[in-house]
């Protein structure tokens, strides 16, 4: 079977909270998005987009293994749409996240380091990739929408 990635719902949030609970993680709130990756229908797999302090950051990135984590890093990026996103990793997963077009920072907002150096974590990056959509207009067609004409 194939592994498939899709957007959960709002409602799936309530579902997802003990799930990221049981593995150490913050419960997703409605102002994150959360990509899942299923096969079989079951969740194998998810990865929290949070705005934190004005950064898009990948937060509570749970995976079964390297394959479903390279998935949904690579899957994540057609959600972002085009703004950087940040990331606190450990040294054995740093090489998945280069192999996805995160880049390695040296430097970064007083409160991400400080975090980073607390954990002992590594700051990473993902450019705006050049083909990337409007955030806003990936927000709508997730919502069903359609996007506002210019006042």
């Amino acid at each position: 079977m194939s592994i498939i990635t899709r957007l959960a719902s709002p409602p799936e949030y309530r579902k997802l909270a003990s799930w990221f609970a049981d593995a150490g993680h913050a419960a997703p709130t409605l102002a994150d998005m959360v990509l899942l990756a299923e096969e079989g229908g079951v969740l194998c797999g998810a990865l929290r987009v949070v705005m934190a302090r004005g950064l898009i950051r990948l937060d509570s990135v749970i995976a079964r293994d390297d394959e479903v984590l390279q998935l949904l890093l690579q899957q994540s990026s057609r959600w972002v749409g085009r703004e950087a996103c940040w990331s606190l990793v450990s040294v054995q997963v740093l090489p998945m996240y280069l192999a996805v077009g995160f880049i390695q920072q040296a430097s970064a907002t007083d409160t991400l380091m400080a975090e980073a150096n607390e954990r002992g974590l590594l700051i990473v990056m993902r450019p705006v990739p050049d083909e990337a959509e409007a955030t806003e207009e990936i927000a709508v067609a997730a919502s069903g929408g359609s996007v506002l004409p210019p006042v």
